[in-house]
């Protein structure tokens, strides 16, 4: 019996140093007096309501993508160093320009790069829960920037609740308390660009930016493209300093992310051309969504027969919610990426791979359907 007490004992300081370890650096973070906790308690948006335009069609799943096989080689004018012109839409392809209109959360002289290690919808190796956003890797108290212009709607932090004492129903803007720390959301009109999709009511984009050391604003305050409105830092569940930066269509709520990647600007590449971006979905023969667990794409920037430069791994979005989410309906995606040639292979039913292309400041949604 005395035995058993004493492994008890153990466990519990273990278990002690454990927890210790993981909420190191929580308590440095500073929010000023003056910034209440606020939450967001009207759907009522600030912004006028502009009317939709046209849609352009999404992709229609009823024509299987074409794979690139030696027996069947697919003829593609090598890729030159001017600005191309998408061709119109088809029922496995479609290109969108200027729909890139957030602006990157930190300075373009700091580490303004996506973490590859953490994409959106990944675990990390199912080290941790289901990505609803992308990391920033950057030193505590580096400057976090507005990436467009808009109204914040919440700054403060989510440790217990953000709603007002004794309101119902409980908000978090995480899957639990504390998992943000000290943040701050930011709405957005869409631009007539994006209007072109079809949004269907969901035009309000919302900003957040999570684990702040430090906020600058505060609720209802309007804030310009590029405005500094608080400090990198480690608060709530976060390993190291960085930004966690989240894009919401539609509501201000956790299940509304959407994949940071396709909205916020690429950089320009060494040619001076602005680099693209892929997504895309994958339709098993039931006509589902199907997840990828390993998708590769090889860049070829002088044409098919031309040599890989670089390649890119990506698996299907991790939480099944995140999955077949408008505008874009993708399981996959990858943002800031040269424009050119790139030919896509996953396993599925076999090993399948396929040439897809990429444009100067435009992103290319693809289906590969395998229903038919």
């Amino acid at each position: 019996m005395k035995i058993f007490t004493r492994v008890l004992i153990i466990l519990a300081v273990l278990s002690g140093f454990l927890l210790a370890a993981c909420s190191a650096g929580s308590g440095s973070a500073r929010v000023p007096e003056d910034t209440p906790v606020y939450t967001q308690t009207s759907t009522a948006s600030p912004f006028p309501t502009p009317a939709l335009l046209t849609p352009i069609p999404i992709l229609p799943m009823n024509t299987p993508g074409i794979p690139l096989t030696e027996t069947q080689p697919v003829a593609i004018t090598p890729i030159s160093s001017t600005v191309i012109e998408p061709t119109p839409c088809t029922p496995d392809r479609c290109v969108y320009q200027d729909v890139f209109f957030l602006s990157r959360p930190i300075d373009e002289t700091l580490n303004d790069q996506v973490d590859v290690t953490y994409r959106f919808g990944s675990t990390q190796g199912e080290k941790r829960e289901p990505h609803h956003g992308v990391e920033f890797l950057n030193g505590y108290g580096t400057p976090v920037k507005s990436a467009a212009d808009g109204i914040v709607v919440v700054a403060g932090t989510d440790i217990d609740k953000i709603s007002p004492q004794g309101a119902w129903p409980i908000e978090f803007y995480g899957p639990y308390s504390n998992f943000y720390g000290n943040l701050v959301v930011i709405e957005h009109q869409a631009p007539t660009e994006l209007q072109r999709l079809g949004l269907d009511g969901l035009n309000r984009v919302f900003t957040l930016y999570a684990h702040l050391s430090e906020i600058l604003v505060q609720p209802g305050q309007q804030v310009k493209n590029g405005q500094e409105i608080g400090k990198v830092g480690i608060t709530g569940v976060s390993e190291g300093s960085h930004l966690h930066f989240e894009v919401r269509l539609g509501e201000n709520k956790y299940q509304n992310s959407r994949n940071p990647e396709l909205w916020l600007a690429p950089h320009k590449g060494e040619n001076g051309q602005l680099n693209g971006a892929v997504s895309g979905r994958v339709i098993d023969s039931y006509g589902n969504n199907a997840p990828v667990s390993s998708i590769v794409l090889e860049y070829f920037p002088d044409g098919p027969q031309g040599t890989t430069q670089s390649e890119i791994y990506l698996l299907s979005y991790e939480e099944k919610a995140l999955i077949d989410q408008p505008p874009y309906r993708e399981s996959f995606a990858v943002g800031d990426i040269p424009p050119g040639l790139y030919r896509i292979s996953f396993p599925f039913y076999g090993r399948q791979e396929f040439l897809a292309e990429v444009f100067p400041g435009g992103l290319t949604v693809l289906t590969f359907n395998f229903s038919e």
